[in-house]
């Protein structure tokens, strides 16, 4: 739970002297179902997108693919949409990942992910719009709701201030354009959040 204090890192945090290993894998398998959409027909070709498992309720609801609720996070839409995605993977999952461990990390991303998923669909149902979503949105969102848990922890509340964070959310939360699935970036926050503050809550209890 604790930052190394031997080496720096970016903007002077502390980290383990360890590489980001499970954020390099996840953004590699993001990157190697891209590029068989890509080989595929194309990432935008909405069939490709459905192959590859992107979120669409009437095949969840009416056909029991369930799975699609996990494989979206792995599926992206054009060149523009999982560049960005994995942009904001590196930047936020390399503190996420150092200072809850791989293994909790992992949970985190995926709790995130699927929480988003579903509150997406559920908002879909509800309004009897149905769109095919996909991205790793969802899951990045739950890694940048996890940073108020170390806004919070007195270790490292001075690198990331609360005030840095709250305005890291806004930014996110509020759709740059058309076409954004605000659902699933509220709902993996949350569902990160939650994930996160619960893993915090338990190892401080031990000590």
């Amino acid at each position: 739970m604790n930052y190394n204090q031997d080496k720096k890192g970016p903007d002077g945090l502390t980290i383990e002297d360890y590489k980001p290993i499970m954020t390099f894998i996840l953004i590699g398998l993001n990157a190697i179902v891209f590029i068989l959409e890509t080989t595929s027909g194309g990432s935008e070709n909405i069939d490709v997108l459905l192959k590859y498992g992107a979120s669409y309720a009437p095949y969840i609801f009416e056909d029991g693919q369930w799975y699609r609720i996990f494989t979206c996070m792995f599926v992206h839409i054009g060149i523009e949409h999982i560049a960005s995605n994995m942009i904001c993977l590196i930047a936020v999952g390399q503190y996420v990942e150092n200072y809850f461990g791989r293994v909790k990390y992992i949970v985190i991303y995926v709790l995130a992910g699927l929480v988003g998923s579903i509150l997406s669909l559920m908002v879909d149902m509800s309004t009897g719009n149905f769109a095919v979503s996909a991205g790793a949105s969802g899951a990045i969102c739950g890694l940048i709701g996890t940073l108020i848990v170390l806004a919070l922890d007195p270790e490292t509340r001075r690198i990331f201030p609360m005030y840095r964070v709250i305005i890291a959310i806004i930014l996110v939360m509020v759709p740059s354009k058309e076409g954004i699935d605000v659902a699933a970036h509220i709902g993996g926050l949350l569902g990160g959040l939650a994930t996160g503050y619960t893993f915090y809550y338990f190892d401080k209890s031990k000590t």
